[in-house]
C-alpha cells in the first residue's frame, strides 16, 4: 500500500473492505481503448444505462462495499479503459460521471465514447467549460452546451471554470496559464444558470473561494433560483487571507436561502499545500484530532442531500485515483453512518435523475 493512502486510511481510523475485492460487479469492457468502439447514439438511452448502473450499485452493496458515484472528473480518453474498469471495481467506485475535455475545436463527444465502451460505469456529462474553447469563446461554447446536452439528453452538464487558479498539478508542471477568470454574472454564465433553470440540468461551476466573489454568486442564485448548481470544492480555499466570511456558518445559510445549491467534496488530504501560497487549502479537515472538523460534519450531517463525493480526476491525475478515492472515503467514514450512503452515492443519483435509489 502507497504511503499517502496508508497516511490518509490511518488518519480516519478506517476498515478497508473494499481493498480486499478482487471480483468485478459488472462486466469488464470488451475492447481496451474507447476509440476503438463507435460513439453512442443519442439521445442516450437512459432507461437501459441506469438499469445498468443500478445493478451495478446494488451488487456493491451486496458485497459490503459502499458504492461511491463520482460526480466530477474528467478521465483520460487515452486509458486502458479496461485496467481502469479494474481499478474502480477494487476501490469501491460505481459510477463516474464523465466529462471530456474539447479539442480545440467544439464539442468532444468524448463521453459518448465512453458510455459505449463500457454502458456500466460512466455517466454521460457534458464536456463543462474549460480551455481553450471557454477561455476563447465562452458565450458561444455555453450555447453549444445547450444544444448539445438538450439533443443528445445528457443528464449532466459538466464543470464551468469561471475563476480558477493554476491547479497544483499545473503548477508543477509549469503551467501557470491555467488562471481562469470569467465573471459569473457574463453573458456565458447568464446563459447557463437560465438553461439549468429550465431544464433542471445540473452543471458545475469552479468560483475559488474568496470575498470579493461571493455577492455575484448570491446574486446568480438569487436571479435564477430553479437553476441546480454544484459548487466544486467545499471548503478548497488556496489563500487564506482572501477568504475571511466562508465557513460552515456561511455555506449553512446559503443552502438555506438556495434550495438547489450542492457542493462535491472534491479537495485534497489532510496534508495537501496549495504551491503557489504554501498553504494548506483544504480547510475542511483537523489536523490534530483527525478527520473532518466537527463543525463541517454538523453541517453536512444536516443537509446530506447537499453534498456528493468527486475525485476531480484529469488525464494527469489518474494515476492518483486509488489517493483520491482514499480522501473521499476518509471524509465518508467522518460523518454518522446514517448520511454516508446519501453522500456518496444517493445524493449524485437523485440530484441527476430527481429519484431515489
Amino acid at each position: 500500500m502507497r504511503p499517502m493512502i496508508r497516511s490518509l486510511l490511518l488518519f480516519a481510523g478506517m476498515s478497508l473492505p473494499w481493498l480486499a475485492i478482487a471480483a468485478d460487479f459488472s462486466p469488464i469492457p470488451g475492447v481496451s481503448s474507447m476509440k476503438d468502439v463507435a460513439k453512442a447514439p443519442v439521445p442516450f438511452d437512459l432507461v437501459t444505462l441506469k438499469r445498468n448502473w443500478k445493478q451495478r450499485i446494488e451488487a456493491m452493496r451486496a458485497a459490503g462495499v459502499m458504492p461511491l458515484i463520482d460526480i466530477e472528473s474528467n478521465p483520460s480518453e487515452d486509458m486502458d479503459i479496461q485496467s481502469f474498469a479494474r481499478q474502480m471495481d477494487k476501490e469501491g467506485v460505481a459510477l463516474i460521471a464523465f466529462s471530456g475535455q474539447q479539442a480545440r475545436h467544439g464539442w468532444s463527444d468524448a463521453a459518448r465514447y465512453a458510455v459505449a465502451a463500457d454502458p456500466w460505469r460512466y455517466i454521460p456529462t457534458g464536456d463543462g467549460g474549460l480551455p481553450p474553447e471557454w477561455r476563447n469563446n465562452p458565450t458561444g461554447f455555453a450555447s453549444t452546451t445547450k444544444e448539445r446536452i438538450a439533443k443528445d439528453g445528457y443528464p449532466m452538464m459538466g464543470e464551468y471554470e469561471f475563476r480558477h487558479y493554476p491547479s497544483p498539478d499545473s503548477i508543477r508542471r509549469g503551467k501557470m496559464d491555467r488562471d481562469e477568470h470569467l465573471p459569473l454574472d457574463s453573458p456565458a454564465g447568464h446563459l447557463l444558470f437560465q438553461f439549468s433553470a429550465e431544464s433542471r440540468i445540473p452543471f458545475q461551476i469552479h468560483q475559488e473561494i474568496e470575498d470579493q466573489y461571493l455577492p455575484v454568486l448570491e446574486e446568480m442564485l438569487g436571479k435564477y433560483p430553479k437553476a441546480k448548481v454544484i459548487w466544486c470544492h467545499l471548503a478548497q480555499i488556496r489563500y487564506q487571507r482572501r477568504s475571511i466570511n466562508y465557513g460552515p456558518d456561511y455555506v449553512r445559510k446559503l443552502i438555506e436561502r438556495f434550495p438547489n445549491l450542492y457542493f462535491d467534496t472534491a479537495f485534497g488530504g489532510p496534508g495537501s499545500v496549495y504551491p503557489a501560497s504554501r498553504e494548506h487549502h483544504a480547510t475542511v479537515w483537523d489536523r490534530e484530532k483527525g478527520g473532518v472538523k466537527a463543525e463541517w460534519v454538523k453541517l453536512i450531517a444536516d443537509y446530506p442531500w447537499r453534498f456528493m463525493v468527486a475525485l476531480d480526476l484529469n488525464p494527469f491525475l489518474m494515476p492518483r485515483f486509488s489517493r483520491k478515492v482514499a480522501v473521499q472515503r476518509t471524509v465518508l467514514e467522518s460523518l454518522p453512518p446514517s448520511v454516508r450512503e446519501i453522500v456518496a452515492y444517493k445524493a449524485a443519483w437523485k440530484l441527476m435523475f430527481n429519484e431515489d435509489i
